[in-house]
C-alpha cells in the first residue's frame, strides 16, 4: 500500500488572509507597496534560472496583522519560522530561504512571528508524468492531451519527500506533503493551513 501524502490546503482563521496584499522588495520604502517586483529572483525571461534570494526581504502590505504558518504567494511561499525549522529537519529537496520582515505601508511590524520567504527552484519540482498515476486518478484533460483539471489525486508510488510540488500548472498552487511531516507539523499547530487527503484534492484551496 502505498504511503500517504497530504495537500495543504488553506484554512480561514484570524490574521490568516486568503490573500497576502502587499509587495516584496529588497529594502523598505514608503511606497513600495505601490512599485511592481523587478528583480531577478523574481522573473527571469525564458527558461533562464532566477538569480538567488538576498538575505533579507521585506514584504510592506496593507493587511493589518499576521500570524499564519505558511502561505504560498510572489512565486514562492512564505513560512514561519517554526515552519521553516520543520523543513529543515525533514527530507524537502533544495530551496533558498530569505528573511522576510512584514511591515505595514508605515514600515511597522505586523506579526509577531518571524516570517522567511522559500524559493525551490524549478529544477526540484517533481514530474507530472513521473509521480501522477493517471489512471486512478480523476482528472480532466485539454484536447492537446495537457492536464486541465485534477478533481481526485492518486500517486504511483511513495515520494521520496517530506514537503513538495508537482510540475503541472493545475497543480503548482498546491503543496503536498507526507505523513510524517503532516504529523510533525500538527504538533505544533501550524495556522492558516489543513492537511488533506489527495483523493479530495479538487476541492481545496491550495495554501
Amino acid at each position: 500500500m502505498n504511503a500517504l501524502h497530504f495537500a495543504l490546503a488553506y484554512r480561514q482563521e484570524p490574521r490568516c488572509p486568503v490573500f497576502l496584499n502587499g509587495m516584496i522588495h529588497e529594502e523598505f520604502s514608503d511606497d513600495g507597496y505601490d512599485r511592481p517586483m523587478q528583480y531577478d529572483w523574481h522573473y527571469a525571461p525564458g527558461n533562464a534560472p532566477l538569480a538567488d534570494l538576498p538575505p533579507e526581504l521585506w514584504l510592506i502590505a496593507k493587511n493589518r496583522a499576521y500570524d499564519f504558518d505558511f502561505h504560498s504567494s510572489f512565486g514562492g511561499q512564505v513560512v514561519s519560522g517554526e515552519f521553516l525549522s520543520l523543513m529543515r529537519s525533514t527530507e524537502t529537496g533544495s530551496w533558498q530561504a530569505a528573511k522576510l520582515h512584514a511591515v505595514s505601508t508605515k514600515g511597522r511590524r505586523i506579526s509577531a512571528k518571524d516570517y522567511f520567504f522559500v524559493k525551490f527552484p524549478r529544477a526540484e519540482l517533481l514530474k507530472a508524468e513521473e509521480v501522477v498515476d493517471l489512471e486512478r486518478s480523476r482528472i480532466d484533460f485539454r484536447k492537446d492531451g495537457q492536464i486541465k483539471k485534477v478533481w481526485e489525486l492518486r500517486f504511483r508510488k511513495p515520494v521520496e519527500r517530506d514537503l513538495f510540488f508537482v510540475d503541472c500548472p493545475s497543480l503548482l498552487d498546491i503543496a503536498f506533503c507526507s505523513e510524517r511531516f503532516a504529523d510533525a507539523a500538527r504538533r505544533f499547530g501550524p495556522r492558516g493551513i489543513e492537511f488533506v487527503g489527495l483523493p479530495d484534492v479538487g476541492a481545496v484551496q491550495g495554501a
